[in-house]
């Protein structure tokens, strides 16, 4: 049967075929679903997450060392009394050699290292620069301070894989950008400098939209007071740059935890920024500003008090969010060495085992402090991997339910700390019913800690290839940290 409409013929049972019908259906509920990764996706904020009961949420400190990884020890790092050396820059570990390379900075030098296990590092002696007389060093830049290091696969100018921004006043006061074939040999650009300067910033990549993030302080007057604060700007080629934006701030909740601790107001010194879990994570160190300082040395800030630092994160990078629970994910001690300040974090993580390794500015007073007493050397925070955030539930139980998810993997794989409890799931379809091979008394409980559980049921191990679905987690007594959905 047709209809006309004017010049248009409308075939009804052809439109109205139930197998056609099916396949509209099928293609709305893909094209509603959430398409997520084989990457682990964290449980940092609830964008993915439908509904949740009896589940709190917990931002976990890291674990330290003793003593710090690294501290001055070569006449181009430091000058008599003053002992200071900063990870204002990047870690990273090369594949498939497992080497940890390090850029670093002594004040206006960028120095590199190399380490076996992250932990013992030594500085080649390069041959490159210059430093009193003498290229007997590891020095790979000069003149340049907050080294923020980027390698980007993606790049096709081979001379340009490392990326560098950093600030500098070689071609006049602000930040500037460098590029590199191998982060030894280093090019600034031709328009330099790319930013108006202060003293630290992070660079980012962002592989979705191929554009570098320039996270960087700016500081001015901000809700009545004069304030450090994070600023962002974008660029494709990292000559051209949008124009820098405010994107964090300190609120009314970190002034009135400023001044119940005595201080005065809150400031956040510079934002640190990787993507990790289908999301951007962020340490922002977090300055409790109590005034000018109260005892006068040498080389010392204007501006006290301790800085520690928290977690932010991001879906798209520039639209940033706080955790419900704001405390340290890098608390100041408990030992000496890093008692007084966490100045900045490298610019990205590394992946250790089961691990995630974090390298950061240690210092040993508070912003304000004086050489001799002020010590700055480079530490390691360490988390579980993916185990910055987690969900947790009582003897009670509670119940996470994501939205809607399509992935590219259909083994579902959890980490989980359930050793005095359980964790089950059950696999919903798009009404919220489950799934008949996929019900909850259908699960394999599981009862151990891992990073890796892969969730089975009773007849299967593998989820509906190519189905949207929702995960429902029932949890007793136990922890969650992230879930993925592998290929393998």
């Amino acid at each position: 049967m047709c209809k006309m409409h004017g010049s248009r013929i409308w075939l009804i049972p052809f439109l109205c075929s139930p197998v056609f019908a099916l396949a509209d259906a099928a293609a709305t509920l893909a094209a509603e679903a959430h398409r997520i990764g084989v990457e682990s996706q964290l449980f940092v904020d609830d964008e993915l997450i439908l509904a949740k009961k009896g589940m709190l949420r917990k931002v976990h400190p890291c674990e330290k060392l003793d003593e710090p990884i690294m501290a001055s020890s070569e006449p181009w790092e430091y000058d008599g009394i003053d002992q200071r050396i900063y990870v204002y820059g990047t870690v990273v570990r090369d594949e498939p050699s497992g080497l940890f390379r390090m850029w670093y900075n002594r004040m206006q030098n960028v120095m590199y290292a190399t380490s076996a296990d992250g932990i013992e590092w030594r500085r080649p002696p390069l041959g490159l620069c210059d430093v009193g007389g003498s290229k007997a060093n590891n020095v790979v830049f000069p003149h340049f301070h907050s080294p923020s290091v980027v390698y980007n696969p993606q790049e096709p100018d081979p001379e340009r894989r490392y990326q560098m921004l950093g600030s500098s006043r070689v071609c006049g006061r602000g930040y500037h950008a460098a590029h590199s074939p191998d982060g030894l040999h280093w090019t600034l650009y031709p328009k330099n400098p790319v930013l108006p300067s202060s003293d630290t910033c992070t660079l980012a990549y962002d592989a979705n939209t191929g554009e570098y993030l320039a996270f960087h302080k700016r500081t001015h007057e901000h809700r009545g007071q004069r304030r450090r604060l994070v600023y962002l700007a974008t660029s494709r080629n990292m000559q051209d740059w949008s124009e820098p934006k405010l994107v964090l701030a300190p609120d009314e909740a970190d002034d009135r935890a400023v001044r119940a601790e005595g201080g005065r107001f809150s400031q956040f010194y510079n934002l640190s920024v990787f993507p990790y879990g289908g999301q951007f994570v962020g340490f922002v160190t977090h300055f409790r500003y109590t005034g000018p300082p109260k005892e006068r040395g040498p080389l010392q800030s204007g501006d006290d008090g301790p800085i520690d630092v928290q977690l932010v994160h991001s879906r798209d990078g520039r639209a940033w969010r706080r955790c419900e629970d704001r405390s340290p994910v890098i608390p100041l001690g408990p030992r000496p060495y890093d008692a007084g300040c966490i100045l900045g974090v490298s610019n990205g993580p590394v992946m250790v085992g089961d691990e995630m390794w974090l390298y950061y500015t240690a210092i040993t007073t508070t912003h304000a402090g004086y050489v001799p007493k002020k010590k700055i050397t480079i530490a390691l925070a360490k988390w579980r991997r993916d185990g910055l955030v987690s969900l947790s539930a009582g003897e009670n139980g509670g119940q996470v339910e994501t939205v809607l998810l399509l992935g590219t993997g259909n083994r579902l794989v959890v980490n989980a700390d359930a050793e005095d409890g359980k964790i089950t799931v059950s696999i919903l379809d798009e009404k919220g019913d489950a799934l008949p091979e996929f019900t909850q008394q259908e699960c394999i409980p599981i009862h151990s800690n891992a990073i890796a559980h892969q969730i089975r049921w009773k007849q299967q191990d593998r989820l509906p290839a190519g189905r949207p679905v929702h995960l429902r987690f029932h949890v007793n007594n136990a922890r969650l940290y992230s879930y993925a959905l592998s290929d393998k």
